[in-house]
């Protein structure tokens, strides 16, 4: 987040945009120029076109003039009309194209962040900024390229045949320009404060709506409806408060302009009536005139209000390069050479790693997970376990020590080869939005319906998915909640199948299934990291009695390692852990078998 001394003005904002986007928008921009050019040319000369219709017609009386003077004034109509259209037409279309461009660009940064990003900002959060956000770019530059240059074009015209009309009655119509500018700053910083606090606003309303619709049975088994209700009031009152805020800051405009202008018609009749009064000056001219000033009052009007308007949409602008500008740490130079791996052995070789400075996750840890075997990773929450899963996947950098793969440290090795030789199997299966087979298929984007169709039986997945009205077509719903807990594992596993990765790393995959599904799930992981790498995440211990080696993990360190039966002989930490978890069956003497 920037600091006060480093936020960027609306100016800056500006010129950034116009950098980044001048050059490929440029030919538009010129030719929509060129018609506000012909909109402001136009509506100046149909105000000076007035003096020669009072003039010639009304008070020299001159018929043969009457004809051409009309199909004048109809020619310069059209004419203004056309470009009006064009321009508004060619600046909308590059805003939308804008929109479109802003929000795959910053939907592609944040692919390209580390997960801390995604912990650092809240879902909520996200959505509001990528569709907000890109909306204020265009708002930001069509106020500037339609409202400034449309309105300042044709506010110069004006002033330059008011001018050339009647210098003096000029110099006393544009008096009041310095009062409305000066009073329109002092609301340019009440409506930055607005438009900053509508934004967090409408992010509570993702939120709540986000939580009910995720969490609806929670909400209701535990009767929270009246708290998700004040949540969701709270923050619809908060926007309708914000933004009746920012409409009577912007409405105040209008009262200010008005007496402004009023002032500027009176003082320019009562001078005009003066000079025809007593030293017989044109009426043309002066209807010429009055008509130029009062075309001036709308353009004003609106250039009055485009700084507020820009201050609003900076804040989203703004709000938008603080996304663009994190850094995309997995943004990788090409050229990196690819992991390649024989047998899949890993090492950990005095590995450090903190979320929060002076804090320390991991702690000097060194540990093996030999090729082909089965290693398990146990110890008390908060340990270090899951971070060592992070690190291997290098969604997170150690700060000190090497990750090897094969003798490979994986910080030389390209992310993308490092994360397809690894397959992750969670506790929380993630489903897509989708069908079946496309979540399926994510485990190997170019697979054709037939190797989809064997990873789910390997995972005995098919069964059940035939059994579904639309099979593999099935949607999933958002989340997974059209199909079950088992039911989802069993298709994250078969993603997992699908992939084939010689690299296996489960995070306690079957704790939140019942003991029939778990034992399905077990038997399927054990087909799934056959002859594999495999390391395992477990608190229940009756899951990883058979594994080739066990590291006990505490304050991210490594404090044993051996099998189940070498650890239990050593009478160490994990053998306090088994017989806490086993004390039932031990005391009673029942066969250990029927605990597991």
């Amino acid at each position: 987040m920037p600091t006060q001394s480093t936020t960027p003005t609306t100016l800056d904002l500006l010129k950034r945009l116009a950098r980044e986007n001048g050059r490929e928008y440029a030919p538009r921009y010129a030719i929509a120029i060129v018609c506000m050019l012909l909109v402001a040319g136009t509506t100046s000369l149909s105000a000076y076109v007035l003096k020669t219709v009072i003039d010639t017609i009304f008070v020299n009386q001159n018929r043969e003039a009457l004809i051409g003077i009309t199909f004048l004034i109809v020619g310069i109509f059209i004419a203004k009309g056309v470009a009006a259209y064009f321009s508004e037409v060619i600046v909308g279309n590059i805003g939308n194209r804008l929109v479109a461009d802003t929000q795959k660009r910053m939907f592609n940064h944040m692919l390209k962040v580390d997960v801390a990003f995604f912990q650092q900002h809240s879902s909520s959060n996200l959505v509001t900024l990528i569709s907000y956000n890109a909306s204020a770019v265009r708002d930001m530059l069509t106020l500037v390229s339609l409202n400034v240059g449309r309105d300042l074009f044709t506010i110069v015209g004006l002033v330059c045949t008011m001018i050339a009309l009647d210098p003096v009655l000029s110099a006393i119509a544009l008096i009041g320009g310095p009062v409305a500018a000066i009073s329109s700053r002092k609301m340019v910083a009440r409506i930055k404060k607005a438009t900053k606090g509508e934004v967090h606003s409408m992010a509570g309303i993702i939120q709540a709506t986000r939580e009910l619709s995720q969490g609806a049975q929670v909400v209701k088994s535990f009767q929270l409806e009246n708290t998700m209700r004040g949540r969701m009031f709270n923050a619809i009152e908060a926007v309708q408060r914000l933004s009746n805020k920012m409409l009577r800051i912007q409405a105040g405009v209008n009262p200010l302009m008005e007496a402004i202008g009023g002032c500027a018609v009176a003082a320019v009749i009562f001078y005009a009536g003066w000079q025809n009064l007593y030293h017989g000056a044109s009426p043309g001219q002066f209807f010429a005139f009055i008509t130029a000033l009062l075309m001036c009052s709308d353009p004003a009007r609106r250039l009055s209000r485009v700084q507020l308007q820009l201050a609003s949409a900076s804040i989203g602008v703004r709000m938008m390069y603080e996304i663009l500008d994190t850094p995309a740490r997995e943004d990788e130079p090409p050229g990196r050479p690819e992991l390649y791996v024989k047998g899949g052995e890993i090492a950990l070789r005095d590995v450090a790693f903190r979320y929060v400075a002076n804090k320390p996750v991991i702690e000097h840890m060194t540990l093996s997970v030999p090729a082909g075997k089965v290693t398990a990773l146990v110890g008390h929450s908060g340990g270090g376990k899951t971070t060592v899963f992070s690190l291997l996947q290098r969604l997170r950098v150690p700060d000190a020590g090497t990750i090897e793969i094969d003798g490979q440290s994986i910080a030389d090795v390209s992310l993308k080869s490092l994360r397809q030789n690894i397959s992750v199997v969670g506790q929380d299966a993630f489903l897509f939005e989708g069908s079946i087979i496309d979540n399926i298929r994510a485990g190997h984007e170019t697979a054709s319906e037939e190797q989809c169709i064997e990873a789910a039986k390997a995972a005995s997945a098919h069964e059940f998915i035939k059994s579904l009205p639309r099979g593999y077509d099935t949607q999933v719903g958002e989340l997974g909640a059209q199909v079950s807990g088992g039911q989802r594992q069993r298709i994250a596993l078969a993603r997992a199948f699908l992939k084939n990765a010689p690299i296996i790393l489960l995070d306690e995959p079957t704790s939140a299934l019942d003991s029939e599904t778990e034992d399905v799930i077990q038997r399927e992981l054990r087909r799934l990291t056959e002859g594999k790498t495999t390391l395992v995440i477990a608190h229940r211990l009756s899951t990883i009695l058979h594994a080739d080696l066990i590291h006990v993990i505490e304050a991210g360190r490594v404090i044993e390692s051996g099998t189940h039966e070498q650890l239990m002989v050593a009478s160490g930490a994990y053998s306090r852990l088994f017989k806490l978890q086993f004390a039932k069956f031990l005391e009673t003497k029942k066969p250990l078998a029927e605990a597991i």
